[in-house]
């Protein structure tokens, strides 16, 4: 299947050709940027040919020498070549320097580089640094790792039989899944492998393309998974609080106690992320509530989250499948919580959401079965 997934990623890139001949540049610069982080994960699983076969056809249609280095720029981004991207963006931006996309690549280099001065430089220089400015914040925040890196120790820690995933976006954390896991990812919208760019080289996930609440209402998960309960779950669906809730009801009826729950988006870098209505490109919604709310409602649950860029990842221990207090008492809670403000000082925010700064070896000690 990894050699589909490959195709289909040539397929975009053609794509993005097409858009950036149109003039839809913004558009165009999305889909290579999608097909290039998608295409470093494939390098790592030794399809170097193909990649770069993949990769060569977006150069060669580059119209202008800038273009091209944007391109050449982005690539070595991607597979963390920070020094040499960071070198051939400043050539691009002598030749383009109000370009806003060479900009933005040129201060998220600068970010993974860790030289944060010249990255916050790069931001007074743009028009719009909103995004920038929202990555530099979550490196300062929470440096070290990303999510996904969390994500993959979890599964090496947990070497999960199942695995439930909630929420698919482009497929990269359900790719993750080990050779002994049954996995399955549920989006109404992702849950189609023609939109997804990455795939396990294990065994690929069954997809369920259904919002999560018809999907736990039309499947009972013992006979999706072939056993009575999960092992591990991760919630990355919409990034409104009540759903959030909703998809933690459900899960917690086919979890045992040593069951772990993972939810991505808990630890905004701002309030203004945080809306529930979006209104900036980098957007957690309010996920986070679900934390003080399981905090007071379920204080026999185990909750603490990590502070990984580029949004914390929140980990729920403990379970009983047994409760319905938040089922019984649903209504009341969602009306309550979506009245409480999320502090604006990041010390306040960490007590709130129980960030665990301890670092990885604590939590590899209570979650490792290997």
């Amino acid at each position: 299947m990894i050699n589909e997934m490959l195709d289909k990623l040539k397929s975009q890139v053609r794509q993005s050709i097409a858009l950036q001949q149109q003039g839809e540049i913004f558009k165009a610069f999305l889909g290579y940027e999608l097909a290039f982080e998608a295409l470093s994960y494939y390098d790592d699983l030794g399809y170097t040919q193909q990649t770069e076969s993949i990769r060569n056809v977006a150069l060669a249609a580059q119209p202008t020498p800038e273009m091209t280095l944007y391109c050449h720029g982005l690539i070595l981004y991607y597979r963390k070549q920070y020094p040499a991207a960071l070198e051939t963006i400043c050539s691009a931006l002598q030749l383009c320097p109000n370009s806003p996309e060479l900009q933005l690549l040129k201060g998220k280099t600068q970010v993974a580089l860790g030289d944060f001065k010249n990255a916050y430089e790069t931001c007074l220089q743009m028009q719009d640094a909103g995004d920038l400015s929202f990555f530099l914040a979550a490196e300062r925040e929470m440096p070290g790792e990303d999510y996904y890196h969390w994500l993959q120790l979890f599964h090496f820690w947990l070497a999960p039989a199942t695995y439930v995933e909630i929420g698919l976006g482009h497929g990269r954390s359900l790719a993750l899944a080990g050779p002994k896991t049954r996995a399955i990812g549920i989006d109404p919208y992702q849950g189609f492998w023609e939109r997804l760019n990455y795939v396990s080289p294990h065994t690929p996930a069954t997809l369920f393309p259904l919002a999560s609440d018809d999907f736990f209402v039309q499947h009972d998960l013992t006979n999706v998974l072939g056993q009575s309960t999960f092992d591990l779950a991760f919630i990355d669906g919409l990034h409104l609080f009540e759903q959030v809730l909703k998809d933690f009801i459900n899960l917690e009826r086919y979890a045992r106690k040593d069951s772990v729950v993972l939810i991505h988006d808990c630890l905004p870098i701002a309030p203004v992320v945080a809306k529930r209505e979006r209104c900036t490109g980098f957007w957690t919604g309010d996920v986070w509530r679900i934390i003080p709310c399981l905090k007071t409602f379920r204080p026999d649950l185990e909750i603490f989250t990590i502070p990984t860029k580029p949004s914390g990842l929140a980990v729920v221990s403990g379970l009983d499948s047994e409760s319905t207090v938040l089922a019984e008492n649903y209504q009341a809670i969602v009306d309550y919580y979506l009245g409480l403000n999320l502090p604006e000082s990041t010390n306040d925010r960490f007590r709130l959401l129980n960030v665990k700064l301890d670092g990885c070896d604590g939590i590899a000690a209570k979650f490792a079965r290997q």
